[in-house]
């Protein structure tokens, strides 16, 4: 059975045609780098980070118990 292991984290950058803007989830951006730097969300407190190293650091550092 293939599972994508960080499907709950993980939100993929798309690109709109008619808005010319990038999306990642909900939210919009002007820029391929502000996009990516929204990436991975953190499903406790909702924070954006741009890798899932930050994400896993901000995880352990914050929601450790």
């Amino acid at each position: 059975m293939s599972v994508i292991k960080y499907k709950v984290n993980h939100n993929p950058i798309t690109y709109n045609h008619r808005t010319r803007m990038y999306e990642v989830g909900r939210r919009v951006f002007q820029s391929y780098q502000d996009a990516k730097a929204s990436q991975w969300q953190c499903d406790k407190c909702k924070n954006a980070f741009a890798s899932f190293k930050e994400l896993r650091v901000h995880k352990n550092k914050a929601h450790a118990y």
